[in-house]
C-alpha cells in the first residue's frame, strides 16, 4: 500500500540524525525530511531565504535545548546566579522568531525543554530562584506555553513525559553527547516519533470515532450471568473493583469528548441491562451507549451491523474485550478495526487507555461532545422514515428547520473542522489553516455562511458551510460542504435556493461552480446530477437567479439579512 507523503522540516541545535532515521522508517507515512544546518537555529529562523524555507511544508519541528535559547539559563549549568527577568525576555524573544515562520509551515511542533543530561542539582538549591535549575526550567516552559498556547499553528509536545516513560537511565546517553552531540537516546526519540504521528493524525482527523466494549471482565469484574449484578466487582473497597471503576471513568471521559460508545457482549440482554441500570458503582449508564448488541451472536457480525447502523467506516472503530479469542476473531474478520491487546491485569486498564492515543483530537467542538446524542436522534429519524412510503412525506413529518448564518468567530472551530475533515460532500475539498481561513473571510468580496439544522428529534448542530467570492458581478462557489449524515434531506437543496436568493438580492445574474473530483466526494457529484446542472465534460455548473425556485419539501429556511461588505 502506498504511504501518504508528509513533508517535515527539522531545525535543532543538537545532532538529531538518530531521530530523523527513526522518523523516516516509521509508519504509516512516507516522511520527506528536510534538515536545517547543524546548530543554526536562530540563523534559520531569522533568514526567510534559507534553503529550508524553499517550499512550504506540512510540519516544522523545532527542537532545542534550554541553554541554547537562553544564555542566562546557561549560567545555571555553571552554578552562577542569574537574572530571572532576563530568562523571560530571552524566551519571549525566541517565540517572536518562531511566530515569524508560520507562513512557511501548516503545523509547527515545539518539544518543551528538558536538561540535555540528568544533572544532580544541589538539593537545597533545587527551587532557588537565582540558582535552581528545576525552578528556572519550569519558568522557561511556562513562558513558552504562555506565548504560543493561543496560536493554533503551534503544538507543544511534552519532552518530560518521554523522559519519564523511558526512565532517566534509558532516556539519556552521556556517551552519545560527547561522541556526536546527541543529548537523547533512541528510546526517547521513539517516544517523540510516536507522539508526532499521533498529533498529525489528530490534526488530520484520522483518529477513531467509535469504541465498542465488552462487559464481563472488561467493564466490570465477574460474569454477570453467573454471579448476578450484586456480586460484580465494581468500586467499593475491593482493589479490583476500584480498577474497573476507574477504567469506566476513563471511558466516560472519552464519551464526553465525542467518542461514540457501543456494547458488544455475549449475555442475556435483560440480565446485562439490569446490571448496568442497577449497580450503584456503575459510572456508565445505558444512555452513554449509542447502540449495542447484547446477544450470543458472533461479535464481528454485531460490530459490522452497528457500524453500518451508524454510517461509519470500520477504520474508525476500536474494540475492547478481555477475551483473546474474541479479539483474534474480530482481527481476522474485520482487519480494519483496531483491536488493542488489553493487559491481562485489569489494574492496568486505566493506564493502558491513557496511553492509547487513537482517540486524540486537536480540537473538540460542541458538536463533537454531543456526537453520541446526535446518532441516537438519527435512529429515531430512521425509524420514522421506515414508516413512510415517500421521502417527501418523511421530510414533512420531521418539522425540519434550516438556519443559515453569517460566519461568526465562535463558529470557527467547527467550521474549520468541516473544511478540513469533510470528504464525501465537499465541492472543492480545499483545506485551510486557521490563519488562511481568517485571511480569506476578511477579504471584501468573500462571503461565508454556516448552516445548522434541527427537527422534532433534536439539533443537528452545524452541518454545512457555504462560501462564495464575487468578481465582476459574478459569484463563484468556493465551499459547498455538508456532513454526510444529513445528505438526502433536501438541506443541500435549501442551500442552493439560498444562493439563488442571495444572487437575486445582489443583482448577480449567475453563480459558477466547479466540482473537483476526488476518490471520496462522489456524493456531491450525484447531488449536482440530481439537480441536472452539472456539465459532465467540464465538471462545471451554473446557477442563475432568474430560473424557477428549487423544489423543496416542507422545510423552514431561516436566513440572514443580505448585507454588502
Amino acid at each position: 500500500m502506498k504511504k501518504n507523503k508528509v513533508s517535515i522540516n527539522i531545525i535543532s541545535n543538537f545532532n538529531h540524525a538518530n531521530f530523523s532515521g527513526l522518523l523516516k522508517n516509521s509508519k504509516p507515512y512516507d516522511w520527506d525530511i528536510n534538515e536545517a544546518d547543524y546548530n543554526q537555529v536562530f540563523q534559520v529562523l531569522t533568514n526567510s531565504k534559507d534553503k529550508i524555507w524553499k517550499n512550504k511544508t506540512d510540519i516544522t519541528l523545532i527542537w532545542t535545548t534550554p541553554e541554547s535559547v537562553s544564555p542566562e539559563f546557561k549560567k545555571l549549568l555553571s552554578r552562577k546566579s542569574i537574572n530571572i527577568k532576563k530568562i523571560k525576555d530571552e524566551v519571549v524573544s525566541y517565540c517572536s522568531y518562531l511566530k515569524s515562520i508560520k507562513k512557511n509551515s501548516n503545523i509547527i511542533i515545539i518539544p518543551n525543554w528538558v536538561l540535555r543530561e540528568p544533572i544532580e542539582n544541589n538539593v537545597a538549591l533545587t527551587y532557588s530562584k537565582q540558582q535552581g535549575l528545576e525552578y528556572n526550567l519550569s519558568l522557561m516552559n511556562h513562558y513558552l506555553f504562555e506565548e504560543l498556547v493561543n496560536d493554533k499553528n503551534f503544538h507543544i509536545l511534552n519532552t518530560s513525559k518521554w523522559v519519564s516513560k523511558c526512565g532517566i537511565a534509558k532516556a539519556y546517553n552521556p556517551k552519545l553527547w560527547y561522541l556526536m552531540k546527541c543529548p537523547f537516546s533512541n528510546n526517547l526519540f521513539n517516544e517523540a516519533v510516536s507522539d508526532i504521528i499521533n498529533l498529525y493524525d489528530s490534526i488530520k482527523g484520522l483518529t477513531k470515532k467509535l469504541l465498542v466494549l465488552d462487559l464481563d471482565n472488561t467493564l466490570w469484574g465477574g460474569i454477570v450471568g453467573e454471579v448476578g449484578w450484586k456480586k460484580l466487582r465494581i468500586g467499593g473497597h475491593d482493589y479490583l473493583g476500584e480498577a474497573f471503576h476507574d477504567f469506566q471513568i476513563k471511558i466516560k471521559a472519552l464519551k464526553d469528548q465525542g467518542i461514540i460508545l457501543a456494547l458488544a457482549s455475549k449475555n442475556e440482554e435483560a440480565t446485562a441491562v439490569e446490571a448496568i441500570n442497577n449497580h450503584p458503582e456503575m459510572i456508565l449508564s445505558m444512555n452513554d451507549f449509542t447502540t449495542y448488541r447484547i446477544n450470543w451472536e458472533d461479535k464481528a457480525k454485531n460490530i459490522s451491523e452497528m457500524v453500518a447502523e451508524l454510517n461509519l467506516g470500520l477504520q474508525s472503530v476500536v474494540f475492547f474485550d478481555d477475551s483473546s479469542f474474541e479479539r483474534e476473531r474480530v482481527r481476522a474478520v474485520l482487519p480494519e478495526v483496531l483491536v488493542p491487546e488489553l493487559p491481562k491485569d485489569p489494574t492496568d486498564y486505566s493506564n493502558f487507555i491513557s496511553k492509547l492515543h487513537c482517540f486524540d483530537s486537536s480540537i473538540i467542538t460542541d458538536e463533537d461532545k454531543l456526537r453520541g446524542d446526535l446518532y441516537k436522534s438519527e435512529f429515531k429519524r430512521t425509524e420514522l422514515k421506515n414508516k413512510h412510503k415517500s421521502l417527501s412525506n418523511w421530510i414533512d413529518t420531521l418539522n425540519l428547520e434550516v438556519l443559515i448564518e453569517n460566519i461568526k468567530n465562535k463558529n470557527n472551530p467547527r467550521t474549520l473542522q468541516l473544511i478540513n475533515k469533510t470528504n464525501q460532500m465537499n465541492l472543492s475539498t480545499r483545506r485551510l489553516t486557521e490563519k488562511e481561513f481568517n485571511n480569506w473571510v476578511s477579504k471584501k468580496n468573500n462571503y461565508m455562511w454556516t448552516i445548522r439544522a434541527k427537527d422534532k428529534f433534536g439539533d443537528y448542530g452545524i452541518i454545512g458551510i457555504l462560501s462564495i467570492t464575487i468578481k465582476n458581478k459574478t459569484a463563484y462557489i468556493v465551499d459547498f460542504i455538508f456532513s454526510c449524515r444529513i445528505v438526502g434531506r433536501f438541506i443541500e437543496d435549501s442551500a442552493i435556493q439560498f444562493l439563488k436568493n442571495f444572487a437575486k438580492k445582489n443583482k448577480i445574474k449567475q453563480i459558477n461552480g466547479l466540482y473537483k473530483k476526488t476518490k471520496k466526494n462522489i456524493l456531491i457529484y450525484k447531488f449536482l446530477q440530481r439537480l441536472n446542472i452539472i456539465n459532465k465534460k467540464s465538471n462545471s455548473f451554473v446557477i442563475t437567479s432568474e430560473k424557477e425556485e428549487i423544489k423543496i419539501p416542507n422545510i423552514k429556511i431561516i436566513q440572514p439579512k443580505f448585507k454588502s461588505k
